[in-house]
């Protein structure tokens, strides 16, 4: 027989799709803080907020009547008709959450409206009005939470350890915290303080304090607008990362969200940026017009509905590059006692030998070559480009940011013609759009192609300074040693040589998008062989792999020959390695999409780059030095490695004791 559940019972149930844990109330409660305008708020907890919460703030407080209406439930101040939502401006907005917490706890609620002499105190237990009255409290509201799911068993048992519940409060206080960093925030946990933010209305402020003084000292401005998106905040360096994505936080007009778009967003844009399994830190807020944003969605207001979810993805994937683009440094290097071992002292039984070396027995090359690295090597002056971010900005700590010839055509490691172009023609495109599996839904491969490549924009690096810089040599056949006024900087070869070739294609590929790669005919040619599947797929799509410099011929009914791949003017020394990608890429139904391009495009980079332990020119040394200066990104590999480090030399003082 169906029947109409009477009030306390329906409010339980309902509480269910509200409050799921201790951290739920905090939430809810915060928010209203926020949306009665409160510019303090602190949070008391016991137990994990298990046995109690307290949130208190100095905002607007209530009238006696609205103290009593608020335990009711959809009774709200912040809407009144449905057409409100799209111009909705508070946190919260649906009028259940006291009611909800009020079913599932013992509440006390003390509030005050600012010049009043008197407050009013509602007591309610269990979803029943209990008591209400006048009584003295401070300007604002406090409202009391004990005893969470006393009354209902079936919710409590699932609750998880004090410290766990603990650790989620904190993180939701973080969130929060980040998101007005105009409030001052408290979170206090039995009697000892877990966060306190400034609430001076600094974003920087508020991560020093929440995530530390590294992350923060790291971190590079975001700021990007892409019509009607406005996106700001900060993001790290790849010289700080972490093993997953728990500080990557984004909000929508100041509300904390999970979204599957700026998640697809941010890591497409931090491809080629961080190594396989690092992930930045980032607090990011996108400012979209009211209209275009559906927040009622979700029980608990954590997710939103775009009203184009593409120039969503643009925004913020264009905003990001741009910030790792114009904000990353070459990795500072740091010398402690721990990197080094002193050389034994001599003993009383060591005799001394004087050392015989004659170098007139060098040869006339070693000294023709001596005599040019001498005369071209000197030092040169040059006006460091320091880009210092804005100190002010974080009270306790400052954010400092410091920020030719042909290539011999012998048989060298390094060809000549894959440094033939100039930078300028190479990178004459910005960063092209890439397609994210989680966005195939959003049918962003239908974006066009124009929209996401922009003209050429002239960049000054922070690395031209290597230009001038005296290049010392070649250590261990890997690594390039230049000085350069009071810094040491060392070069990995191969890193940088593959982000060269990498770049070159990739802007190449976005330029002539629809035209053939230029081929390289392979000496000898290259066979594969294929399951039946797979040869389908290679003779489907052969006119495709030609395009991309592969030219592949099908012999007898399991193999393919490789005549050809695309010319990167080095020897390629793995085609199969290549072909095998894209033959993998079209199994999977992938092999239009951009990230995939990109694959290859790694593969052929670092196949085609010289190698740890390749002797290089000096010619050849001073080229790969001066095409590196030219990069979009000259700080790390395509798969994220650091190619550069600095040592300062105040850090070499200090590993010979000068410094003390």
């Amino acid at each position: 027989m169906i029947q109409i559940l009477d009030k306390i019972t329906a409010n339980g149930i309902a509480a269910g799709e509200v409050i799921e844990r201790p951290a739920s109330v905090v939430k809810e409660l915060i928010e209203n803080s926020l949306d009665a305008g409160a510019s303090i708020i602190n949070c008391d907890i016991e137990q994990g907020g298990i046995k109690r919460i307290l949130i208190s703030d100095n905002g607007c407080g209530m009238t006696p009547e609205d103290a009593v209406l608020a335990f009711e439930r959809h009774a709200t101040s912040k809407l009144s008709k449905i057409s409100d939502l799209e111009h909705l401006m508070t946190m919260g907005f649906r009028g259940e959450a006291l009611a909800s917490i009020a079913a599932v706890s013992r509440v006390n609620l003390r509030t005050r409206q600012i010049g009043q002499e008197q407050g009013f105190e509602v007591i309610a237990e269990g979803g029943k009005l209990v008591k209400s009255h006048k009584t003295g409290c401070p300007e604002g509201t406090q409202i009391e939470i004990r005893d969470l799911f006393y009354n209902v068993p079936a919710r409590y048992k699932f609750l998880k350890r004090d410290q766990t519940e603990q650790g989620y409060i904190a993180d939701l206080v973080t969130r929060l915290a980040l998101a007005r960093s105009d409030v001052s925030f408290r979170l206090t946990s039995n009697q000892n303080t877990l966060l306190h933010t400034p609430g001076n209305n600094n974003l920087l402020s508020a991560i020093y304090v929440l995530y530390g003084k590294e992350t923060t000292e790291a971190m590079v401005e975001v700021n990007y607008f892409l019509e009607p998106v406005k996106l700001s905040g900060y993001i790290t360096t790849p010289q700080v990362t972490r093993g997953n994505r728990s500080r990557q936080i984004a909000f929508v007009n100041g509300r904390s969200i999970a979204s599957k778009i700026i998640s697809a967003a941010i890591t497409e844009a931090s491809k080629t940026w961080f190594m396989k399994g690092k992930f930045p830190s980032l607090v990011i807020n996108l400012e979209i017009p009211l209209n275009l944003v559906d927040v009622n969605v979700h029980p608990q207001k954590t997710e939103v509905r775009f009203w184009d979810e593409q120039i969503v993805f643009r925004a913020v994937y264009h905003g990001i590059r741009e910030a790792l683009e114009t904000g990353s440094t070459a990795i500072k290097g740091e010398i402690t006692s721990s990197h080094y071992q002193s050389v034994t002292p001599l003993t009383a039984d060591f005799k001394e030998t004087p050392l015989n070396y004659d170098f007139s027995q060098r040869t006339s090359q070693s000294k023709e070559t001596s005599e040019e690295t001498m005369s071209e090597l000197g030092k040169r002056k040059y006006d460091a480009n320091e880009r210092i971010s804005p100190a002010e900005q974080a009270q306790a700590f400052m954010m400092h940011q410091q920020t030719d010839q042909t290539v011999s055509q012998a048989s060298s490691p390094m060809g000549s013609q894959i440094f033939s172009q100039t930078e300028s023609q190479i990178i004459n495109n910005s960063v092209l759009q890439h397609e994210s599996k989680e966005l195939q839904a959003t049918d962003v491969s239908q974006m066009k192609h124009s929209e996401f490549v922009s003209e050429a924009q002239p960049r000054q690096s922070e690395l031209a300074y290597l230009k001038d810089a005296r290049l010392i040599g070649q250590v261990f056949q890997t690594y390039l040693l230049l000085e350069y006024e009071n810094r040491f900087i060392i070069i990995d070869q191969h890193a940088a040589h593959e982000r060269i070739i990498y770049e070159q294609l990739h802007y190449q590929y976005l330029a002539n998008k629809n035209q053939p790669f230029k081929k390289q005919i392979l000496l000898q040619n290259e066979t594969l062989e294929l399951t039946a599947h797979e040869m389908a797929l290679a003779e489907e799509n052969l006119e495709e792999l030609d395009r991309l410099g592969f030219e592949i011929d099908l012999f007898g009914d399991n193999t393919i020959i490789i005549r050809t791949v695309p010319d990167t003017g080095n020897k390629f020394s793995s085609p199969v390695t290549a072909v095998k990608l894209l033959i993998d890429s079209l199994l999977d139904q992938s092999f239009f999409q951009e990230d995939k391009y990109d694959e290859l495009l790694y593969t052929i980079a670092c196949k085609a780059a010289v190698k740890a332990h390749d002797n290089l020119s000096y010619n050849e040394m001073k080229k790969l030095v001066a095409d590196l200066t030219e990069l979009v990104n000259p700080y790390h590999c395509p798969h994220g490695r650091p190619l550069i480090i600095e040592l300062s030399k105040t850090d070499l003082e200090k590993l010979f004791k000068r410094i003390v």
